[in-house]
């Protein structure tokens, strides 16, 4: 049994004591619309690492023992609604464990269950007449949800009358605290939850206060003469029972803009943002005014900020905000009227408005909502990072504004709007529109607001300004759409086995101490500069089409469970082994091309003095040898950006990335051009050569390393191709299993040419060869290889992408051998403690999964390295078929042809 298992000392029987004022308008609202479900809210804390369920469950139901306010029975006394708490020794409130990591998209399918919840209205009535004393409905509950290995959702919802923001802050805090007690076999610390009759006691002393009526006539003077404010979008609805969303988060650098405008002004973010919001209310409405309605703690009495419970209030605030004002001067009337709320926030907003407003009848505020959150957004699970994200705020009957850090210090907008006044088109657009209007007077806050336009730039009038640093993602960032099939996904289409798990990976060493937030940054922002990373693949009847998402909506960039990290300190070398495996495997399953998850982070902290491993999984469509180099020289600088540690260039200096997809329409285009089509004959000729040879398909395979140097050689075929080729060729002789009775075909995989864009994919090319059987040196090959026209490049365009050659079937790669040629990924210069593992730490080829079936006798990769002089390391890969070969005739072959190819390498 856990640290936390055993329920904590019932307090003593409770009377019933009134609601609070924020809990007696919400059951008003409530009651008045008895099917309105606008009033439960949510929120879930997502934890990626390793987790006791059995620990948090426990946490979770001791943490609500210890709130026993959030269960309570209604009745009704001379004074009003009453609450009476509802204990239930017998009943632990553990959360539910759901299981969603079957599902395509797991954690769309967990959220989906609990927006189904957030959906359902309360049943008031068994609050006060339940079928058993102690039969009354939760308020608040949670469910525990499983969404992949060590991938897990804290989901919590509740109804307003039990709870507001800060008791749920609260109440995270406690799980969290109880939780790492637990894994950590400590004794949990005292509670920290006051009552709620203390809350309830401030607030019916402050009722009758002289400091109520000063507090309510200091509002009336304050707001006299201020009209209700009109609807933004010049009617009103009803609010629905759930509103739409859109989120954005500023950049590092975007955040730091309004961070210093803010301290340059002398106030704080959330005063930027309100100031902001001001300015777009006007520009939308006309008015020389906002009158926004802003959320408000309301616990200013002391104990009442340790108590769980619902005590929020909604107030109006007025900012005149006209084009020709300066972001400055809407900083200062914002701290202005934020301090007036601060010294006045106890008395009811809706006594504020009827006061102000004598014709209003509505249940809060007129206004656009502002709220301006100050709760953490991660929590500390002993160790595991637990990402808190909202899912509903409650009632939207226009539009809400929400402001928040995130856990990497970011500038987080969440937009809540009524379905029945916005499309979510349109509040997107709304979302985009206001964040750029934030930056925009941030960067210029001397510039009138009239003058920035919905970019956040200078309109066309106002005076043209240096631009400031920024992290804006190039090129790679707009690429969005269809992408016409490169040759390597058609080469995947028609390879034997499945393409959903194809995939490649590499082991880097990264240095010590790095952090989760600053490293899943970086690893989204590669995906946005890097089209290839949101790339999803569609099939439908056997024919393949492939998108490049948005990316806000590819899973690289929004997907949390992209980085996964792995505790590695202390662990020797067999472990490490083990868990790098495993990892591997793991990360090769959670790929779906289908649904744009072609991308995986697993990082290993072996702690704050030891150099940890970063393995990266790709699927095939994404890759290859060049893409590893570029993250290489990328993740690194973003990285040290997003840390903030002032090491390395800012992200701009990385250069322009992209391409992608204009690179596949060119090849297509080339794959027409006259000279690519002149190059049939070729190709037809090697096409109509003897029939290929069909040699029997294994899985797994013998698979052995060598390694070799290579001298640099004479201009033409590089030699590498030409030494381990013409080793190959002279190998097969008296060997029939390897060639095809007249000669050795080989299907040449070959690095993307120099042409290629600086950005991720699978850009290699692969055309086939038949090399002379036994030649006796390298000369043969070198002449036959210096032959092929363009290295290659053309046959698979013209197989592939020209729609009249592919029926003459062009040549298509020769079957049989498989030769690939890769660049290593070297460790970068400027980011010291960066580069590739040792070799020997790299998981074991086809650990992981991925491999397509060997359909020849043997597949070798030579990874080719610079050495001394313009020479190469080589290290070959083989990995030979098991149903050719035995495991002993494999070795002895890779170290003959290994011998032959340095042989044959020295004589060039």
């Amino acid at each position: 049994m856990s640290a936390t298992s055993s329920p904590a000392p019932a307090p003593a029987a409770a009377e019933a004591v009134p609601l609070t004022a924020a809990q007696a308008e919400f059951l008003a609202a409530q009651t008045a619309a008895p099917d309105y479900a606008g009033h439960n809210v949510g929120q879930y804390v997502e934890l990626v690492g390793p987790v006791d369920t059995e620990a948090l469950r426990d946490a979770v139901a001791r943490a609500f023992d210890e709130a026993p306010w959030l269960r309570f029975r209604l009745t009704h006394g001379d004074d009003g609604p009453r609450q009476s708490p509802v204990r239930t020794p017998g009943r632990p409130r553990r959360p539910a464990l759901l299981d969603t990591s079957g599902a395509a998209d797991p954690v769309a399918a967990a959220l989906g269950l609990v927006r189904g919840q957030l959906a359902c209205p309360p049943r008031l009535d068994l609050l006060t007449d339940p079928p058993a004393p102690d039969d009354v409905p939760d308020l608040a509950g949670s469910v525990l949800v499983t969404v992949g290995p060590q991938h897990h959702l804290l989901v919590q919802f509740f109804h307003q009358l039990a709870v507001d923001g800060h008791g749920l802050a609260l109440l995270g805090h406690r799980i969290a605290e109880l939780y790492t007690a637990a894994v950590r076999g400590l004794p949990p610390g005292p509670s920290p939850f006051a009552p709620v009759t203390d809350l309830v006691e401030a607030e019916s002393a402050y009722a009758d206060s002289e400091e109520r009526r000063t507090d309510l006539a200091a509002w009336t003077r304050h707001l006299a003469g201020v009209l209700p404010p009109a609807p933004l979008r010049g009617r009103s609805a009803p609010p629905a029972d759930t509103a739409l969303r859109a989120t954005v988060v500023l950049d590092r650098a975007d955040t730091a803009a309004v961070e210093a405008a803010a301290r340059d002004a002398g106030v704080t973010w959330g005063e930027a943002v309100l100031a902001a919001t001001a300015a777009h209310t006007t520009a939308r409405t006309g008015a020389p005014e906002a009158v926004l309605a802003v959320y408000a703690a309301a616990r200013t009495a002391p104990g009442t900020l340790r108590v769980p419970a619902a005590a929020v209030n909604i107030l109006p605030v007025r900012v005149a905000a006209g084009p020709d004002d300066t972001f400055g001067e809407l900083l200062a009337r914002a701290a202005a009227e934020t301090a007036f709320l601060r010294r006045h926030q106890r008395v009811r907003g809706t006594d504020v408005a009827r006061a102000v407003w004598p014709g209003h009848a509505g249940s809060r505020v007129p206004g656009p909502l502002v709220n301006l959150r100050p709760f953490e957004t991660e929590l500390d699970f002993a160790g595991v990072p637990g990402r808190v994200v909202s899912l509903a705020s409650g009632p939207v009957d226009d539009l809400a504004v929400s402001a928040s850090r995130s856990a990497e210090g970011l500038l987080r907008l969440d937009l809540d709007a009524n379905p029945a006044l916005y499309r979510l088109a349109e509040l997107e657009s709304e979302a985009a529109g206001f964040a750029a209007l934030l930056t925009g007077l941030a960067r210029q806050p001397r510039t009138p607001a009239g003058r920035i336009a919905a970019t956040g730039r200078p309109a066309a009038d106002a005076v043209a300004t240096a631009a400031p640093r920024a992290l804006a993602v190039p090129a790679g960032d707009r690429e969005e759409g269809p992408l016409t099939l490169l040759p390597a996904a058609h080469r995947l289409r028609e390879a034997a086995g499945p393409a959903e798990r194809a995939h490649e990976h590499v082991l880097l060493t990264v240095p010590p101490g790095l952090r989760t937030a600053p490293l899943r940054r970086a690893l989204g922002t590669l995906a946005r500069r890097h089209p290839a990373l949101r790339l999803a693949l569609h099939r439908a009847h056997g024919v393949w089409s492939q998108e490049v998402r948005a990316a806000d909506a590819a899973p690289a960039v929004t997907d949390p469970a992209i980085l996964r990290r792995y505790p590695a300190e202390g662990l020797d070398a067999a472990a490490r082994e083990r868990l790098t495996t495993a990892a591997a495997r793991a990360a090769g399953a959670a790929l779906d091309p289908s649904s744009a998850a072609v991308l995986r982070a697993s990082w290993f902290d072996a702690g704050p003095a030891e150099p940890g491993r970063l393995l990266l999984t790709a699927h095939a469509l994404c890759v290859d040898d060049a893409s590893w180099q570029l993250v290489l020289d990328e993740l690194p600088v973003l990285y040290a950006w997003f840390a903030g540690t002032g090491a390395g260039a800012p992200p701009a200096a990385l250069g322009e990335p992209g391409g992608l997809t204009a690179w596949a329409a060119a090849l297509a285009t080339r794959a027409q051009s006259p000279a690519r089509v002149g190059e049939l004959p070729y190709w037809t000729r090697l096409s109509e050569g003897p029939a290929a040879r069909s040699w029997p398909a294994a899985e797994g395979g013998h698979r052995t390393v060598t390694r070799l140097e290579v001298p640099a050689g004479p201009a033409g075929p590089h030699p590498v191709d030409v030494a381990l080729l013409a080793a190959l060729a002279r190998a097969a002789v008296g060997r029939a299993r390897l060639h095809d009775g007249s000669c050795l075909p080989v299907g040449v995989e070959l690095p993307r040419p120099p042409s290629a864009p600086r950005t991720m994919g699978p850009l290699s090319t692969v055309h086939g060869v038949r090399l002379p059987l036994g030649p006796d040196g390298p000369g043969a090959v070198r002449l036959l290889l210096a032959a092929v026209p363009d290295e290659g490049r053309g046959q698979e365009q013209l197989r592939h992408l020209n729609p009249q050659t592919s029926a003459l079937r062009a040549g298509s790669p020769g079957r049989g051998v498989v030769y690939r040629r890769r660049t290593a990924p070297c460790a970068p210069d400027a980011a010291p403690g960066w580069g590739p593992a040792p070799e020997e730490e790299w998981p074991a080829p086809g650990s992981s999964g991925g491999e397509p079936p060997l359909t020849g006798p043997v597949e070798l990769t030579a990874e080719v390295r610079p050495a001394p002089g313009g020479g190469h390391h080589v290290t070959v890969r083989w990995r030979w078929s098991t149903a050719l070969f035995g495991a002993a005739e494999a070795a002895a072959l890779s170290e003959a042809a290994t011998a032959l190819a340095a042989r044959f390498a020295a004589e060039s």
